[in-house]
């Protein structure tokens, strides 16, 4: 017999593997912070014992879900301004408020509460963009959460009150903070083209590629950002991105809405991903990403809940109910997005997106252990004919049950492992007393 460290048993597990498998009764044995195999319960338990079970009897087990876009401790501002246009939400209300209030103390903790929310979410890897990036890490760290954190480099800086030229050194030295832990890594994250100059975004391309990052952008959000590029630029914003050279690396680019054709022709040829934050568009009356064009390109998409203050939730699995039937009404079309394309989205294709699709994204032997648990022995859970329908549309983030992130598990029948939820509540509360004052 061979020994496993956890062995989960009996569920219906859904790989997201190359051929889509899907096994009933099935069991994940996990070594170490990776999976060691998959295959029927009873295959499973004659080849590996265990002191450490996980019954997933009633319950769909998924890879952990992907949150490629997010500003994880803009938690702490949800709610703060609501229906309004974004520019004006960001410059008379977000970034104020930003301003006054953001340090290390504050980003570790509001980071501290979102790990907390994308865990119970069944979220288990996020990709974020914010000032204060080792704070981050460190709530990511302690939660128990996968984190690619990026460092907003702009050239007005209402957060991190770091000059431009010291931010490279920061990420640097964060970076090497965190070499050793295998559940934090960073990227460079350059805001948008009418927050950095062409300047700013060469040295972010240049420090990406010495130190193998990804980089990590918000690219047309808007029409206004749109028209504002032809006017500064005489092109619009992926045609200058690919005009100064900031294209030839590997790129995240977050909303993507406001795309033309000839954007799409460059994007296709380009590494460069796509995050949809559906939520927040539809919230802040952004527009309507042309998702069908992106996936007749063949472009690589993924979803992200962006902050909480534009969502208001960090809640992946509302992100895919909405992505999918937003784009059915928007392109006429009830059968764009099936449900099986859409949980990819969430997991493999974000992956992809983030150069760590041979580590996570779906269940397969030899990946790391991040794995969820849904209850389905629930009113609004049954009956159930098709997995991947019932993910996607009926399924929220409540029936999470388990959550295992690197092989540990973070959370168990719904109760969090590394963290106390109630005093992540009553710190919040704080916090909201202290900015309702001011």
């Amino acid at each position: 017999m061979q020994k496993a460290d956890l062995i989960i048993q009996n569920g219906l597990i859904v790989t997201v593997n190359d051929q889509m498998e899907i096994i009933e009764n099935g069991a994940i044995a996990i070594a170490g912070n990776k999976i060691a195999a998959i295959d029927s319960t009873e295959n499973i338990l004659k080849t590996f014992e265990t002191e450490k079970m996980i019954d997933a009897t009633s319950k769909i087990v998924i890879p952990g879900l992907i949150n490629a876009h997010s500003h994880l401790p803009m938690t702490y501002f949800r709610g703060l301004a609501d229906d309004l246009p974004l520019m004006k939400w960001l410059q008379e209300y977000i970034w104020p408020a930003e301003a006054r209030f953001l340090n290390p103390e504050f980003v570790y903790h509001a980071a501290l509460h979102g790990a907390a929310e994308m865990i119970k979410g069944g979220t288990t890897c996020f990709n974020d963009m914010y000032f204060f990036s080792y704070n981050i890490a460190e709530a990511a760290a302690e939660a128990g959460l996968r984190g690619i954190v990026g460092e907003v480099v702009m050239n007005a800086l209402p957060g991190n009150k770091q000059k431009e030229n010291e931010i490279f050194d920061y990420v640097s030295t964060s970076r090497k903070s965190f070499k050793r832990n295998d559940l934090i890594d960073f990227t460079i994250a350059p805001h948008a083209i009418y927050t950095c100059d062409k300047e700013i975004l060469l040295k972010s391309l240049e420090f990406a590629r010495e130190n193998d990052m990804l980089l990590h952008i918000h690219v047309a959000e808007t029409e206004q950002e749109v028209i504002d590029s032809l006017r500064n630029f005489g092109k619009r914003p992926v045609e200058y991105l690919k005009e100064i050279g900031f294209l030839e690396h590997k790129t995240i680019f977050a909303h993507g809405i406001w795309i033309n054709d000839a954007e799409l022709a460059i994007i296709k040829n380009k590494n460069v991903s796509i995050v949809v934050c559906t939520e927040s568009h539809m919230k802040l009356a952004s527009g309507f990403a042309p998702m069908k064009q992106y996936f007749e390109n063949e472009i690589t998409v993924c979803l992200g809940t962006d902050g909480v203050s534009s969502n208001n939730n960090l809640d992946m699995f509302s992100e895919m109910d909405f992505t999918a039937k937003l784009h059915k009404a928007y392109n006429n079309d009830p059968t764009l997005l099936p449900a099986e394309k859409v949980l990819k989205m969430a997991t493999i294709n974000a992956a992809r997106a983030l150069g760590k699709e041979d580590q996570i994204g779906s269940l397969e032997a030899g990946k790391l252990a991040d794995i969820i648990t849904i209850k389905t022995a629930e009113l609004a859970n049954l009956p159930m004919y098709n997995v991947y329908s019932h993910l996607v549309y009926t399924i929220n983030s409540n029936s999470v049950n388990d959550v295992i992130i690197n092989g540990e598990v973070v959370m168990q029948s719904r109760e969090l492992v590394n963290l106390n939820e109630a005093e992540l509540q009553e710190r919040a509360r704080k916090y909201a007393a202290k900015i309702r004052a001011k």
